[in-house]
């Protein structure tokens, strides 16, 4: 017969790895870092409402930036490129491609599809 003291220690550890492994999923994240040409003398600024968006449709929503403005403020560029960091929630594990897309209710929004996913998940990527 097995102790049922034995069991409950086994019951708890194993309550306690699962909440590990819980925890390293949601603190995943992508980190995306842009550069977007921008002649001296244009305003940019980032919407909120940008995500990574997967093959399979799921979204992965922008929880922080650097560099650059949240709309509605506008930012002047002083140089010919604009260079800034976004951060965006983890992207599932089975994903391999997925785009970057700024879901604005103007036209010219950034996008850019077909980003090729990585081990580091910290990207390049020219807008």
């Amino acid at each position: 017969m097995s102790d049922p003291l034995e069991c409950t220690k086994i019951k708890e550890k194993v309550a306690v790895d699962e909440q590990i492994k819980t925890f390293e999923v949601t603190e995943k994240q992508v980190i995306v870092h842009c550069s977007l040409h921008s002649p001296n003398g244009t305003y940019v600024r980032i919407w909120k409402s940008t995500y990574l968006k997967t093959e399979s449709g799921q979204h992965c929503p922008l929880v922080s930036w650097k560099g650059i403005t949240l709309a509605p403020q506008w930012m002047p560029s002083s140089d010919e490129y604009t260079r800034f960091t976004l951060i965006f929630t983890g992207l599932p594990s089975d994903c391999k491609v997925f785009s970057l897309i700024e879901d604005i209710p103007k036209d010219h929004g950034f996008v850019k599809h077909g980003i090729q996913r990585n081990t580091s998940d910290i990207y390049q990527i020219a807008l």
